[in-house]
């Protein structure tokens, strides 16, 4: 009974395993920026234009019919002004994606649920939040060359929190953003 079992476990494990070696993954690294400020300010304040370079690894389950899973962890270095309080931020998108068309040239949209966290903060009286929870929506071309693949995109992340924000009023940080991303992989 014992050996009839593992026979069947074993036989099992690798009628599973076959289908699951044939699922493409893909990993590479996203470099951008974003295309509006992080911060919002009264007429009054001068705040800085806060435009932030974002730079982080992701990595995709490529599924039949154009679908695919993605995962980022995205740094988006000096993200407010200093009269905002500094920081950096991670983000953590879940995305699932569809691509249309065959070929080398393949265009997409994407969206899902987001998890952001500040860090790097000097002053700690403007901080609300230093994590939020949101979602990100986006859509872009993949070009594949080989087997390298790049994927220019643009993507809108909305939060639920306003994370920083002055005691006066004169300045918070937004909850809304949009962002341009070029994904180098394989």
């Amino acid at each position: 009974m014992q050996k009839t079992f593992w026979t069947f476990f074993v036989l099992a494990l690798a009628g599973l395993s076959v289908p699951a070696a044939a699922q493409p993954f893909g990993a590479g690294l996203k470099l951008g920026a974003t295309l509006t400020n992080s911060v919002s300010s009264v007429e009054s304040a001068t705040i800085p234009n806060s435009s932030a370079l974002i730079v982080g690894p992701y990595v995709e389950l490529r599924l039949p019919l154009g679908f695919a899973i993605e995962g980022d962890a995205l740094y988006y270095p000096g993200l407010f002004p200093d009269a905002a309080g500094g920081g950096s931020m991670w983000q953590f998108p879940i995305l699932a994606k569809l691509r249309f068309l065959k070929g080398p040239v393949r265009p997409y949209i994407e969206g899902g649920p987001a998890y952001s966290h500040i860090t790097d903060v000097k002053t700690l009286p403007d901080l609300l939040h230093s994590s939020d929870f949101g979602i990100t929506l986006g859509a872009g071309v993949e070009l594949k060359l080989l087997a390298l693949r790049i994927s220019p995109e643009i993507r809108y992340n909305g939060f639920l929190f306003t994370n920083i924000q002055s005691p006066l009023g004169l300045f918070q940080s937004n909850r809304n953003q949009a962002v341009f991303l070029v994904g180098i992989g394989f």
